[in-house]
């Protein structure tokens, strides 16, 4: 088989994530296939460690543009591809390689007020259904999401494929926090949120619930990435000060010890399509307090505390039951270990490449060989 896999989100969030751990897992499984890669020139070198069976491309054209739509089928095209997999539903419309593509969430289906504006909420629409229908498989990152594609694009169950999320291997054992981060840090106990700052990620309600959490604990901190322009507002309203330590824009591989050191991860999304701060959290031993929305559940098992989505007082006193009942937290600090090993990477790479080659059986005049898997 040879197999293109559409890098060019490598460096963006959780879809970056996704692609390192799956490249990692894919050069490790040392299969027959031959893999092209095509990246954006500036993430050329995230692709240096794969195996002789990884040929590097480089692609002019950004994700999300108009000239990904002529460029990238022109590349497949030289390519001579049997198969290609987009790590998004933004997927060029016009090509003619079989393609398998990974949907992370509905997001913006779901949550239309979210999209910059009607028209990319449109676009966005559109681009979703003409990927499923295209796909050979469609592979997502939780039952969850599963289900919500069979409900809202209307795709068949036996076209998805459930590939679960996984961290580079020995991510947890991460870079040592600059000393500004520690600075800020200080000595104080504190419990940590990790993410953007979008409506859907429910910060007012944290911040709300963490004001009256000090009410009955005093010497606890909320620290958060990212900026805190966006929840100013809110901090005003609730009297917060230095109570809160903002981060600002941290690189994911400082983020371990930052994890560590935390009472607990905070995590109140109202949506997520699999939830990447619970499991970081979980791989370096913290416990996830989440909400019971989505996939949230799904991911964290019974490795944390799971709150009812928008209740205020679940949340603090959740919060309140960490800070006060060590044997607890101890509990779950070593559920929180076993549950992140379950998301491992190479089985993320096996399942996926098990998809590639169940994607090809179907294609006109080729029957590719039952993939060859080294465990060495």
């Amino acid at each position: 088989m040879r197999i293109g896999i559409d890098a060019r989100m490598i460096s963006m969030g959780g879809i970056g994530t996704y692609l390192k751990s799956l490249l990692a897992g894919l050069s490790k499984l040392g299969d027959d296939a031959e893999y092209v890669v095509f990246l954006q020139g500036r993430d050329m070198y995230c692709c240096a460690g794969l195996g002789s069976n990884f040929k590097r491309v480089v692609c002019a054209a950004p994700p999300y543009s108009l000239a990904e739509q002529v460029t990238l089928p022109r590349l497949l095209g030289r390519e001579r591809l049997d198969l290609i997999h987009h790590p998004h539903y933004f997927a060029p419309f016009f090509g003619k390689t079989p393609m398998v593509a990974t949907i992370h969430d509905l997001i913006h289906q779901l949550f239309p007020a979210l999209c910059p504006s009607p028209l990319h909420w449109r676009a966005s629409k559109w681009m979703l259904a003409k990927t499923a229908q295209r796909a050979r498989l469609i592979l997502t990152v939780s039952e969850h999401t599963k289900r919500d594609i069979i409900e809202h694009v209307g795709v068949a169950d036996e076209k998805i494929r459930v590939t679960y999320n996984a961290l580079l291997p020995g991510w947890e054992e991460g870079l040592a926090p600059r000393p500004e981060v520690l600075e800020r840090l200080g000595n104080a106990p504190y419990f940590l949120y990790v993410g953007n700052h979008k409506r859907h990620k429910n910060l007012p309600l944290l911040l709300d619930a963490f004001a009256d959490l000090l009410k009955e604990a005093s010497g606890v901190r909320l620290v958060m990435t990212g900026e805190q322009n966006s929840l100013e507002s809110d901090l005003r309203f609730l009297g917060l000060g230095e109570e809160v330590v903002f981060l600002g824009q941290m690189p994911l591989e400082a983020l371990p010890s930052v994890y560590r050191s935390a009472l607990a991860l905070v995590f109140p999304s109202h949506y997520e399509g699999f939830g990447y701060p619970p499991l970081e959290a979980m791989a370096c031993g913290v416990p996830p307090i989440v909400s019971d929305a989505a996939s949230l559940p799904e991911v964290v098992g019974d490795a944390g505390l799971i709150v009812p989505r928008g209740d205020k007082d679940a949340l603090r006193n959740a919060m309140l039951r960490v800070l006060r009942e060590p044997g607890l937290r101890n509990v779950l600090v070593e559920k929180s270990k076993d549950r992140a090993r379950f998301f491992h990477w190479e089985k993320l790479a096996a399942e996926t490449l098990r998809a590639y080659h169940d994607a090809l059986i179907d294609s006109p005049g080729r029957i590719p060989a039952s993939p060859s898997v080294s465990r060495s």
